[in-house]
């Protein structure tokens, strides 16, 4: 497939500039380096000139996993013990264990909680220099009417505890989708909104308003899977024999990133961006194109093909 919704940005622009102006004593620089690396994400903007990053990066490898959304939620308030889910569930994360949790609400109270109180044996502690993400399946859009209409209708919560000590994470329903949603940003989780003094990142917690106290689920309806986290590296895959492949008769230029089977698993990618490495890195090249279903059986080669017109 051709993709058309490409841009080389302002910043891609320069080292173009750079490259091609600069005596060869300074082509050995750190500043303005070629594009060598790129990412991938969802939920894609139109690409634009002034773009610096993408609105939504995932990670394409592991990083490293807290839960891996087999074990049991205990419940409270509102909300029961979960119980697994071996239909609906995540890949990702180079997890194995093809479960999920079902979110059993009860009619007790309109806030349904559940939680981990000890994350370190489910998988690791959470870590707050690190970014943080996870899975919410909602079955259909009856199921959707009942979270909260209006305020905060989900919260994630990480911490040394999930009533006093944590960083928290709010959406309100407009910002959820039936079916799939990956609860993430491109924040470190220490950027999240802070109560108390998180310390030990040791429990966490997903706690859903729904309108009536009467408002429950059953398996199914609500699924939770894969809580993770990674750094900046596991964003990043490097370009195709390490440099661009050039062509002096058709004057162009090709960048190719490859995702192997076990990167970037279980995401609808929509964007990706080429970045060089700088510093501070550059995005120099994006692109747009319809999302598309990453799994463990797949491999995608991913180009930028650049073309100077004469």
């Amino acid at each position: 497939m051709v993709n058309t919704n490409v841009i080389k940005t302002r910043a891609g622009k320069r080292i173009v500039l750079y490259r091609s102006n600069t005596q060869n004593g300074s082509l050995s620089s750190t500043q303005y380096l070629p594009e060598s690396k790129a990412k991938v994400g969802i939920n894609a903007v139109t690409p634009n000139i002034d773009n610096t990053d993408l609105s939504l990066i995932i990670p394409v490898l592991d990083g490293t996993v807290c839960d891996n959304g087999a074990n049991t939620l205990t419940g409270s308030s509102g909300g029961d013990n979960t119980t697994d889910n071996t239909v609906t569930f995540k890949q990702g994360g180079g997890v194995t264990d093809v479960t999920g949790q079902n979110l059993i609400a009860n009619t007790s109270s309109v806030t349904k909680k559940w939680a981990i109180s000890d994350l370190a044996s489910a998988g690791v502690n959470a870590d707050s220099t690190k970014y943080v993400g996870l899975w919410l399946y909602i079955k259909d859009s009856a199921t959707l009417a009942k979270f909260l209409t209006a305020g905060t209708c989900l919260e994630i919560r990480i911490g040394a505890d999930t009533t006093t000590n944590y960083y928290s994470k709010v959406y309100t329903a407009s910002e959820l989708s039936v079916l799939w949603n990956w609860l993430s940003d491109n924040d470190l989780l220490s950027s999240w909104d802070v109560n108390g003094t998180p310390g030990v990142l040791n429990d966490f917690a997903i706690i859903i308003t729904t309108n009536n106290a009467t408002d429950s689920f059953v398996a199914g309806d609500v699924v939770y899977d894969l809580l993770r986290q990674w750094e900046s590296s596991d964003t990043l895959f490097s370009i195709e024999g390490g440099v661009a492949t050039l062509d002096f008769n058709s004057l162009t230029s090709t960048k190719s990133f490859f995702l192997s089977t076990t990167m970037a698993n279980g995401f609808l990618i929509d964007n990706i961006a080429a970045f060089n490495e700088d510093t501070s890195p550059l995005m120099g090249l994006e692109a747009s194109f319809a999302e598309d279903s990453k799994s463990n059986t797949d491999q995608w080669r991913l180009q930028f093909v650049e073309r100077i017109i004469l």
